[in-house]
C-alpha cells in the first residue's frame, strides 16, 4: 500500500512539473542547443545551415572589433567588481546603523533601477548632451562658457561616460547585503561591544566576514549583468564612437541586424556563455561560497 502511495506521488509530482519542464525546454534548453550547433555554420538565418566548423570562432580572434569588445567588457567587469559591489556594500553598511531616515533612503536608492534601462539610457542621452545637456551647462560655470564636452560622441569620454550611467546605481547589491546583515544574530555584535569593539571594527572583523557568500554572488550578478548589458549601450552609442564602448552584446547583435551572420552572432554569444561561466566558477571558488560563513 505505502509503495502505491509512494508511486501516486511521484506522478503527481510529474504531473505539476510537466508544464514547467516543457517551457524550460522551450524557450531556454532549444535556442541554447540551436545557438551551439549554428555557431559552427555559416547562416543568414533564412537559407539552410552550411558546417563551416571552427571558422566563426576563429574569425572572432582575427576581428579588432571582438577584441575590442573583449577588453570593454573586461574591463567594465572590473568596475563591477571592484567599484560597483564594494559601493553596494558600503551603503549596506551605512543603512544597516539604522539612522534616521534610512528607510527613505534604502527606497530612493532603488529608483534608478525601477526605471527600464531603455528610459534610463534616453534620460542620460539629454544629460550627456554637449550643447544644452545639464552636465555641460553645470560644468561651464566652472571651467568657462567655452567648455563644450561631446562625452558620448569623443572616444576620450565615452567610455568613462558611459560607466558612469549604471557604476553607482547598486541598489540590488545594497538590499541582499542589507537583508543578509540584518539576519546576524545580534548577540554577536552586543559580544563585540562588551570587548570594546567599536561601530567600524564590527563592520571589519564581524559584518564582512560573515558577508563573504553574499559579497560573492553581488559579484557574479554584477559582472554577468555587465556581460549582458545591451539597451543603455545600444541607445547611447552603439559601440561607438569606433569600437571604444562596444561589448560583446552589441556586437553580437550588429552582427544579425548589420550583416546576417547569425551563426557568427551565435559563435559570440557562446564564447560569452563560457565566460560568464568561467567567472562564477573563478569567483565561488575565490569566496568560498560552497563552504559556510564561519568557516
Amino acid at each position: 500500500m505505502s509503495k502505491f502511495k509512494k508511486s501516486g506521488k511521484n506522478i503527481y509530482i510529474a504531473l505539476f512539473l510537466t508544464p514547467a519542464l516543457f517551457m524550460f525546454i522551450l524557450i531556454y534548453l532549444w535556442p541554447l542547443c540551436l545557438s551551439i550547433i549554428s555557431s559552427f555554420t555559416s547562416w543568414d538565418g533564412f537559407t539552410s545551415m552550411k558546417f563551416i566548423g571552427l571558422r566563426n570562432y576563429r574569425e572572432l580572434f582575427n576581428d579588432s572589433k571582438f577584441l575590442a569588445a573583449l577588453w570593454n567588457t573586461f574591463r567594465w567587469a572590473l568596475a563591477a567588481a571592484f567599484i560597483h559591489v564594494p559601493f553596494g556594500v558600503l551603503v549596506a553598511l551605512i543603512l544597516s546603523k539604522k539612522m534616521i531616515g534610512w528607510r527613505f533612503v534604502r527606497s530612493a536608492f532603488m529608483i534608478p533601477n525601477i526605471i527600464s534601462q531603455s528610459a534610463m539610457a534616453i534620460l542620460f542621452t539629454f544629460i550627456f548632451r554637449p550643447d544644452a545637456g545639464i552636465l555641460n551647462s553645470v560644468l561651464r560655470v566652472f571651467m568657462g562658457p567655452d567648455f563644450n564636452a561631446n562625452w558620448l560622441h569623443d572616444s576620450k569620454y565615452a567610455f568613462l561616460a558611459l560607466t558612469q550611467i549604471w557604476l553607482w546605481f547598486a541598489a540590488v547589491i545594497t538590499l541582499i547585503t542589507l537583508s543578509e546583515i540584518l539576519s546576524i544574530s545580534p548577540e554577536l555584535y552586543e559580544a563585540a561591544k562588551i570587548d570594546g569593539a567599536n561601530v567600524f571594527q564590527i563592520d571589519i572583523f564581524i559584518n564582512i566576514p560573515l558577508l563573504r557568500n553574499i559579497i560573492g554572488t553581488g559579484v557574479i550578478i554584477a559582472i554577468t549583468s555587465v556581460f549582458k548589458m545591451f539597451d543603455i549601450i545600444y541607445m547611447t552609442t552603439n559601440g561607438g564612437p569606433g569600437n571604444s564602448t562596444i561589448n560583446l552584446a552589441v556586437m553580437s547583435v550588429n552582427a544579425i541586424i548589420i550583416q546576417n551572420k547569425f551563426g557568427y552572432a551565435n559563435a559570440i554569444g557562446i564564447f560569452l556563455l563560457i565566460l560568464g561561466v568561467l567567472v562564477m566558477s573563478m569567483t565561488m571558488r575565490g569566496f568560498r561560497m560552497n563552504k559556510s560563513a564561519m568557516d
